[in-house]
Formats: structure tokens, C-alpha cells, sequence
């Protein structure tokens, strides 16, 4: 049970992991009642205002609008089954790659990879398609790790993350997409801002 709730709040509070973790989404106020059998709307609300004041989750006001907050998804990996790592969206120009404006969501991903250095990245185009990197894809990137020939990366350039194979050349560093259609780019070692190594993917069908 996370630190500081009651067995009830860290059951609900599980179940709306397992929930996005399974489903891709989180479940609605009654499918939470129907589950652990609270017959109100009120009392589920009570559990999940609890669940927001304590930091664990965050809500809007759509029909599935229950987000699992940063320390949630930081700290209750270690009492899961999988753990979650924030799912980047459009990255701010200027702000840390990890900057709350730049999280839209998480991704469940296997216990051992879930590090405070580690985030996912949905894929956008088709730059890396004959490396099995498809539009609509999420990668999974680790920040720790030092980028080596070869390796896919993600790189920032002009304020948007891009994934491309790493080559570097002297005091330049080639950026080589994996589409016969398209060209390399061309980027100085000492500007390019390498965010981390791609190691791992994920793909709904």
C-alpha cells in the first residue's frame, strides 16, 4: 500500500494503474463503484479527492480524465507489478525534456526499467521505419545511458525530439534516419542536445 493512504484509497489508487496499464486508458467514477461495490457517485468522488490532495493522481473534468501524478509514477512502480515513466508529448522549447509541461501522460513499462532517468516518446513521420520504428510508436529512452555509434537516439532540434542513429564524425555528428527516402542530418557535437538512448518499444494494435 502507498505511503500514506488508507487500504481503500491504495486499493482504488491500484486499480486505476492496472487500468491504464491493461486498457491504454483510466476508468470512469462508475466503473471504480462497480468494482470495489460503492453504490454512490459521492463516495467514489470522496476516495478520489483524497487520492488528489495526497499527490498520487491528478483530474479534469472529461469522463476518464484520472491522470497518475509525477510522484505516483516516480515512487509506486516499487509496489507494482509494472512500472510507469512519463509519455512525452510536444517538448516546450528551452524547458527540460522532463519539465511537467512536457509530460501528457504515462507508459507502463517492465519493473526493472522504471528509473527516474528513463521516459517514453511517441513517434512522429516515418524517419525510422526500416528500423522497426513506426508513426504512432512509443520509444522508450534512457537518459542515463552514453550514446555510442550506432545507437538510436533522441536529439532536440529547434525545440522538437527527434529519433535518428547516431554517428559522430569529428567535431560533427551525423544524424542518419533509417528511410532510404530521406536524407541525414547534419549537427555540430558541441550543439547537439542528446536527451538519451532508445531502449525499448511499444505499439498498440
Amino acid at each position: 500500500m502507498a505511503k500514506g493512504l488508507t487500504q481503500r484509497q491504495g486499493d482504488i489508487l491500484g486499480f486505476i494503474i492496472e487500468s491504464i496499464r491493461d486498457d491504454g486508458y483510466p476508468p470512469t467514477i462508475a466503473e471504480i463503484g462497480t468494482n470495489f461495490g460503492i453504490n454512490s457517485t459521492n463516495g467514489v468522488n470522496d476516495h478520489l479527492i483524497a487520492l488528489e490532495k495526497k499527490g498520487y493522481i491528478e483530474r479534469s473534468s472529461k469522463a476518464r480524465g484520472i491522470r497518475i501524478s509525477t510522484k505516483a509514477a516516480a515512487g509506486l512502480y516499487q509496489e507494482q507489478q509494472a512500472g510507469m515513466v512519463p509519455l512525452l508529448g510536444h517538448v516546450a522549447a528551452g524547458s527540460p525534456i522532463l519539465a511537467e509541461e512536457n509530460i501528457e501522460d504515462y507508459t507502463p513499462v517492465d519493473k526493472s526499467m522504471a528509473r527516474e532517468d528513463i521516459y517514453s516518446l511517441r513517434v512522429h513521420g516515418e524517419s525510422m521505419i526500416e528500423a522497426g520504428i513506426l508513426d504512432g510508436d512509443v520509444i522508450i529512452v534512457d537518459q542515463a545511458r552514453k550514446a555510442r555509434r550506432g545507437d538510436i537516439i533522441v536529439a532536440l532540434l529547434e525545440g522538437d525530439a527527434t529519433a535518428k542513429y547516431y554517428y559522430p564524425q569529428g567535431d560533427m555528428v551525423e544524424l542518419r534516419p533509417a528511410n532510404a527516402a530521406m536524407e541525414s542530418i547534419m549537427a555540430s557535437a558541441s550543439e547537439l542536445d542528446v536527451q538519451g538512448v532508445v531502449v525499448g518499444l511499444q505499439r498498440s494494435y
